[in-house]
């Protein structure tokens, strides 16, 4: 399965994937540390790490997102698309993330 990063003239970010994942993806979970992304599929509770390169450019339009959109392709037709949450880990940059007491 092929999975691109990609943004469109509204800024809105996305993953285009080709083919279809066996479950629906319940969530994404981007790594601010690793700078990766994950999916996170709900119905069997497993997580996929993706090996999609997120270069510098992406990183000011994912970090302040709280979704993402999947959109499913044959490479011809989009068999989905859909809004999914996304997750924000390691983002030491945040003014409002402390040490849990």
């Amino acid at each position: 399965m092929d999975i691109d990063l990609l943004i469109n003239k509204n800024k809105d970010v996305g993953l285009v994937a080709t083919g279809k994942f066996d479950s629906p993806v319940s969530g994404i979970i981007f790594d601010h540390q690793t700078q990766s992304l994950s999916l996170e599929f709900g119905q069997t509770m497993e997580t996929l790490d993706l090996n999609v390169p997120i270069s510098e450019d992406f990183i000011p339009h994912i970090a302040h997102k709280n979704h993402l959109f999947l959109i499913g392709t044959d490479k011809r037709h989009i068999h989905e698309a859909y809004r999914v949450p996304l997750i924000h880990v390691n983002d030491y940059k945040d003014k409002n993330v402390e040490e849990w007491s």
